[in-house]
């Protein structure tokens, strides 16, 4: 067996032809000590790597260095290469297969599109470049298959060939730069020497142009580009561009927020009535206690973002597929640029108003890492969805509904939390690009794909890979995490006969006819202890020993602080009307004036605004970074930073 790599440079159809010739014989990991993501996967008998793209064999990004140090490796082994070529653009992909052929390494060039290439009349001799470079060619359609029974010939009889050296001399002519006449020493060493580069670059184009000429009829491909030329005209205009970016940007934010809003209904009840049977079938105990509100409600808080992962990641597929994602980093770059930012992470950002789950996911298109980490500890600041329960039935409790007009102070008061979450989000990424210690790529290259339709095959398949991660790795972290609060909110340490005469006393002197054995477990649980003992903390914030449990528990997931709360007041209900007005007649003890007033609730929902709850974003933080102190400092960060203006809210308001 064999280990082959596909090399390639982006928008190639690399990963296409990965994805045909794999299928989902796949597996997705991290590559050692770094979060850059590894595939691999069964081609015929032998293993098949699939490098992320590269530009240049002299590597700038992570992504880039880590195939350059895997084509270096093979180097020493003489593991072949399959290099993927795009055929539309074939000298800038050949100029680059170039600097990997003077490395010597067995290899075999596949030239993807071979369907457009007949489109636009362009023939290439396969047989003229075979003989000039040295090495098997293959024309190829990834997204068909075409062309892909001439790979698997060469791979099963291994036809792999050391390619002709096409630029080595160049070493030894500028020998006088300091720079070694050991092409590999050069680039192991990575010297900074950017006129070498260019003049080495220029060189290997000339040489690239004259080799492609004798190898083809037509190299004309300006009509090809002329399309996406006539789209850029609109798309990048400086207004119709932009109005066009916040339009594509709604309808893939509506998307995540609306359309998985069913699918998650479909899940939560499904879980709900699944917990309930496990109630009916399991005698009643801890072990029935245990399946149905631990293990099914951990599963179920696991699987409930499935959703909107796979529709984020599905419409990211396509805007990436089609070439309109560069477009989107583009437009976005020069506002971005001001936080230290670039246009490659509109997307990460806009995308955690639905869930900052997926959008941290997908900080996976940003080079930089500085920026990458940036926003991986920003963009849990946006207004994610799991806020809209808290949000709403605060901002109810304190804004009286006005129906005269249709934008009433409730709705001002939402657009507020939202843009506050915009600022903050810019402010800490700013601060976090300054600070951190990643290194930083200063330099930002975009290239323009042309306008293609979408390999619907590549993208479910990415979607598919991406939803299994998340429920693999970040799945372990939520569901031993909700085990956790399961024990401490249903074991303490009264018994039985105690619960019940607390129960009896409540009942005698309360008036509401509220109260129930469920409210006095949990106030006399561990984790209702835990809420007593934090309470002289969050006493000058306005809250009491009932918030802070509220609080303690919606560390699961924002939206359960709703129905924590439901289970403490003992609504048995979760309808918003009910848990509003049972909010409203809360009293404060102390001062027999309404707990949940004005200073108190502005408190909460900045602490809301600014809080880490949310342990299934942590979890996701620690495997897109690869460890958990990043985490915990995300945790404490953004707690210390909601507590300090939780604070200031109610003793200036109060």
């Amino acid at each position: 067996m064999k280990k082959i790599a596909l090399v390639g440079k982006p928008n190639s159809g690399k990963s296409s032809l990965f994805n045909f010739i794999t299928g989902l014989n796949q597996k997705i990991g991290n590559y050692s000590g770094v979060t850059v993501e590894k595939k691999s996967g069964k081609y015929l008998g032998h293993s098949i790597v699939d490098l992320p793209g590269m530009r240049s064999i002299h590597a700038v990004s992570p992504e880039e260095k880590i195939s350059k140090q895997a084509i270096l490796g093979m180097l020493h082994t003489q593991s072949p290469i399959v290099y993927v070529a795009n055929g539309m653009q074939l000298e800038d992909s050949l100029v680059m297969f170039s600097e990997i052929a003077d490395l010597q390494i067995p290899m075999a060039l596949v030239i993807n599109f071979k369907d457009d290439l007949a489109k636009h009349k362009i023939n290439i001799d396969t047989v003229s470049l075979e003989n000039q470079l040295g090495c098997p060619v293959v024309l190829t359609n990834a997204r068909s298959g075409e062309g892909l029974a001439d790979l698997e010939s060469i791979v099963s009889k291994d036809a792999f060939k050391v390619p002709n050296a096409i630029c080595r001399s160049l070493f030894d002519q500028f020998s006088d730069h300091g720079i070694s006449n050991n092409y590999v020493q050069h680039l192991e060493v990575e010297p900074n020497d950017t006129d070498f580069e260019r003049i080495e670059f220029q060189k290997r184009q000339k040489i690239i142009a004259s080799i492609i000429g004798r190898s083809t009829d037509k190299q004309d491909v300006k009509a090809y580009l002329e399309r996406s030329k006539k789209w850029d005209k609109y798309l990048l205009h400086p207004i119709y561009g932009l109005i066009i970016f916040l339009a594509v940007m709604f309808v893939v934010f509506q998307a995540v927020f609306s359309f998985a809003s069913y699918p998650m209904d479909w899940i939560d009840a499904g879980m709900s009535q699944l917990s309930a049977w496990a109630g009916e079938l399991i005698p009643a105990g801890w072990l029935q206690s245990f399946v149905s509100d631990a293990l099914i409600q951990g599963i179920g808080g696991v699987v409930i973002f499935i959703p909107q992962i796979a529709i984020l990641f599905f419409l990211l597929g396509v805007l990436e597929h089609t070439g309109y994602l560069s477009r989107i980093s583009f437009i976005s770059d020069a506002f971005l640029r001001k936080f230290g930012l670039s246009g490659k992470s509109v997307i990460p950002l806009m995308s955690s108003w639905a869930c900052s789950i997926p959008a941290i996911m997908s900080t996976r298109v940003i080079d930089d890492p500085r920026e990458r980490m940036a926003v991986i500890m920003a963009s849990p600041l946006m207004t994610c969805s799991a806020r809209l329960p808290v949000y709403t039935i605060l901002i109810a409790v304190i804004f009286p509904q006005n129906d005269a007009y249709f934008f009433g102070v409730q709705g001002l008061a939402l657009l507020s939390l939202y843009l506050l979450g915009v600022v903050a989000t810019l402010g800490v990424a700013w601060l976090v690009n300054k600070r951190t210690s990643a290194p930083s790529n200063p330099f930002w290259s975009l290239e323009l794909p042309v306008y293609r339709f979408p390999n619907w095959r590549n993208i479910l398949i990415n979607v598919y890979q991406k939803t299994k991660s998340f429920v693999v790795e970040a799945g372990k972290v939520i569901l031993a995490i909700s085990i956790i609060l399961w024990v401490l909110s249903t074991n303490g340490p009264k018994d039985e006969a105690f619960l019940k005469n607390e129960l009896t006393k409540l009942e005698q002197t309360d008036q509401t006819g509220e109260v129930s054995m469920a409210s006095v477990s949990l106030e006399y649980s561990y984790l209702g202890y835990l809420g007593k003992v934090i309470e002289p903390t969050i006493r000058p914030l306005g809250y009491d020993w009932k918030i802070g449990i509220a609080l303690l528990s919606s560390f699961a997931a924002r939206e359960v602080f709703v129905g924590t709360l439901s289970t403490i007041y003992s609504i048995g209900s979760e309808e918003e009307s009910t848990i509003l007005e049972r909010l409203k007649r809360e009293k404060n003890k102390e001062t027999g004036l309404a707990r949940f007033n004005f200073a108190t609730a502005i408190s909460l929902l900045l602490f809301y605004v600014f809080a880490m709850q949310c342990m299934s974003t942590l979890a996701i933080v620690r495997k897109e970074t690869g460890q958990w102190e990043y985490a915990i400092y995300q945790f404490l960060f953004m707690l210390v930073l909601a507590y300090g203006f939780a604070f200031l809210a109610y003793q200036l308001l109060s």
